[in-house]
């Protein structure tokens, strides 16, 4: 149950033509200013991120709402709305007098849910520092704006939304009982699941067929070429699928190692990535096309592909390189990128620079894709399914497993997977191209994709 709304609004945040795009959350007592105010400082923020910290704050918004007059003092509501995070609010006989009818949620989930507000909260207590704004923590407040302050005086004074508190030690609660929140030895609350053993090949070669086309002889008739290239960048090349979104079609290009022609991938950050002399990539996309980076499009958008902000591999440049295992692999995926270009890919109409096109010529849309790949899982008999290992990013834990089940090093692996990390790693030095290249072309099992290449045709 959530009393607040959240609406999307233009805000003209100085004298120039440009307008920022941010959700508002409106509460009974009007817009939630100081939180609106926080939006606009973290504006650049992705869009998946702005819609859970707006999920956060009106869940804090509605418990104060709803919970009023419940506690002896406002420490006390703000420690119990953490909690309830955790544990639901409905009690054993399925009553809830607030009428919050929340579920207990993951311990992952509700840390990340407290870490949201905890960073909303430190902005707001910075902000009433600076302004000289007094909070009287044993006067009860009388609007929203007044309890978001108190939270945000505790916070600073108490760190009273710290998830780690909760995660490990849930204080009691003075009318329901807390179940404790079991977390795994390696800090997670389920296991990685990667793509089923020995199948990947099944998927690439007989998953993503053509309509029509099932029994060609030619790769480029036969298969749905731009599946099978996202999936390869993910399963063979360690990308997120929203990385796979963000590549242009000059960030694709050969590249000699002195043995084979591989395909050398370059992911430039979608905003500051400059694969054009000194010009962003939101410049080039603002000015040539009249777009938006990726990830600043809402989630309903065909448009939106998100970005996690990992490792770079050229930081002044502001991209990171796709690291091929087995290596062989890269090789066959710049024959299938060339034939893609040749016979599939539609006509763009200098409408935009991305890679891979639906149709129509526009932009392929991640939803495209995931539609894509579950027709394909189910057609090779599998099920389609977190749980069983087949959705998207089932093959980037996959390449990191493969990396491991290979006795790379953990340097290695966290390179290959752009991880930034607090880990022992950190005392070695980064490893140059021709090391990373050198080390995996050594692990790399002797194979080639054989089967796929029988139909490979050179004709082009």
């Amino acid at each position: 149950m959530l009393n607040s709304n959240c609406v999307k609004a233009s805000v003209k945040v100085d004298n120039t033509g440009v307008f920022v795009d941010l959700p508002v959350i409106i509460t009974d007592d009007g817009l939630l200013r100081s939180y609106l105010d926080y939006l606009i400082v973290h504006r650049n923020k992705s869009e998946s991120w702005k819609d859970r910290s707006v999920y956060a704050v009106r869940l804090l918004v509605d418990y104060t709402k709803q919970n009023e007059g419940c506690f002896a003092n406002s420490y006390d509501l703000f420690r119990e709305f953490a909690n309830s995070l955790y544990t639901g609010t409905v009690a054993e006989d399925g009553e809830d007098p607030s009428g919050l009818r929340w579920k207990p949620r993951a311990v992952k989930d509700a840390n990340f849910l407290i870490n949201l507000v905890t960073d909303y909260t430190d902005w707001l207590a910075t902000q009433n520092e600076d302004k000289k704004f007094k909070i009287n923590p044993e006067v009860k407040p009388t609007s929203h704006e007044e309890w978001m302050a108190l939270a945000a005086y505790f916070q600073k004074k108490r760190r009273a939304f710290l998830s780690h508190l909760w995660a490990s030690k849930p204080a009691p609660s003075s009318y329901r009982n807390v179940m404790p929140r079991r977390v795994s030895k390696s800090g997670g609350t389920e296991s990685k699941k990667s793509f089923p053993e020995g199948r990947i090949d099944d998927l690439l070669w007989n998953g993503f067929v053509r309509y029509g086309f099932e029994t060609s002889n030619k790769v480029y008739e036969r298969l749905d070429l731009k599946n099978v290239l996202i999936t390869m960048l993910m399963h063979h090349g360690g990308l997120r699928i929203s990385e796979c979104f963000q590549l242009w079609l000059e960030d694709i290009m050969p590249f000699d190692d002195g043995d084979n022609v591989t395909a050398l991938v370059k992911v430039f950050h979608p905003d500051r990535g400059r694969s054009q002399g000194s010009v962003s990539r939101r410049e080039v996309l603002l000015q040539q096309y009249g777009l938006k980076p990726r990830f600043e499009y809402p989630k309903s958008h065909t448009l939106h592909a998100g970005w996690k902000d990992p490792k770079l591999d050229d930081e002044d440049k502001h991209y990171l390189k796709v690291w091929w295992f087995p290596q062989a692999a890269g090789e066959t995926f710049y024959e299938l990128w060339r034939l893609y270009l040749q016979y599939q890919r539609s006509p763009d109409d200098g409408k935009h620079p991305y890679a891979f096109t639906s149709r129509t010529g526009a932009p392929y849309s991640v939803k495209g894709y995931n539609q894509s790949l579950k027709r394909a899982v189910e057609r090779i008999g599998l099920p389609f399914s977190k749980e069983a290992g087949t959705t998207a990013h089932a093959h980037r834990h996959s390449y990191g497993q493969a990396l491991a089940d290979a006795k790379s090093s953990s340097l290695i692996i966290k390179n290959a997977l752009h991880h930034k990390s607090i880990e022992s790693q950190e005392v070695y030095t980064g490893l140059t191209d021709k090391q990373m290249r050198a080390h995996l072309k050594q692990l790399s099992p002797k194979i080639a994709y054989s089967e796929i290449k029988k139909g490979i045709s050179h004709e082009d």
